[in-house]
């Protein structure tokens, strides 16, 4: 269904923020993507696109250029949008890396040390690409509602990367040289058990806390989109 709505004077200025934020999303992401590949082959292995990060990076890429390319066409007023199920999908995606990297900006970097952004392809898929993409989507996302079913079916995402990862690792698959069992401490069984083990929570409770902040972020964007949209916008869809 769509909802017609007042066309703002700033329809088109807000068209060229998207591009220009897009271009740049690109760029960065087209850059990291070609070192990762290089990397992996250097290293032999395709285990790194195996990373809840690089997948949804790779997902954020897919959707920037389909809406880079609606984007375009619409500030010479060709009525295309790009297609919702495109849309869904960037939501996943956005929610993941917005989670991602905030995790591993605010967290792990301040535990770690600031020598975990010592490269291109870390501060591109944990910096530039989140929060430009997070901007992008708040600030110029002027076409398709969130709706509630789409927040619900975000979780898919998440879900299906699980089955994967332990379906991987249930075979015999190990990363970090061979001595996790899964890519992410919080979902490596072996070390922490599937309910707890001494100080570690379990990772059956780090699901669960990981489902229910990636509803919370779905939530927020909603909110946040009702209140851009009050600034600017043309048509929801």
């Amino acid at each position: 269904m769509v909802e017609i709505a007042r066309r703002s004077p700033r329809s088109k200025d807000m068209l060229i923020l998207s591009v220009l934020l897009k271009s740049v999303i690109l760029l960065f992401s087209l850059g990291a993507f070609i070192v990762t590949v290089v990397e992996a082959i250097e290293d032999r292995s395709a285990l790194i696109f195996s990373y809840f990060t690089i997948i949804s990076n790779f997902f954020i890429l897919v959707t920037t250029i389909v809406f880079l390319v609606a984007d375009i066409g619409r500030y010479f007023d060709k009525a295309w949008y790009g297609g919702r199920l495109v849309f869904m999908l960037r939501f996943f995606a956005i929610i993941a890396i917005t989670m991602t990297g905030l995790l591993f900006d605010f967290v792990l970097v301040p535990v770690g040390g600031i020598e975990l952004l010592n490269s291109f392809t870390s501060v591109s898929f944990h910096v530039v690409i989140p929060f430009l993409s997070m901007a992008d989507f708040i600030l110029t996302n002027t076409v398709y509602k969130i709706r509630i079913a789409d927040i619900f079916l975000s979780l898919v995402y998440p879900i299906v990367y699980l089955g994967m990862i332990m379906a991987m690792s249930y075979s015999g698959v190990r990363w970090d040289g061979g001595t996790t069992a899964a890519p992410y401490p919080f979902l490596d069984y072996l070390a922490n058990t599937w309910f707890g083990k001494g100080d570690y929570i379990g990772v059956f409770y780090w699901i669960w806390i990981l489902l229910a902040v990636f509803l919370l972020l779905g939530f927020l964007y909603r909110f946040l989109q009702y209140i851009a949209k009050r600034r600017h916008f043309h048509l929801f869809r």
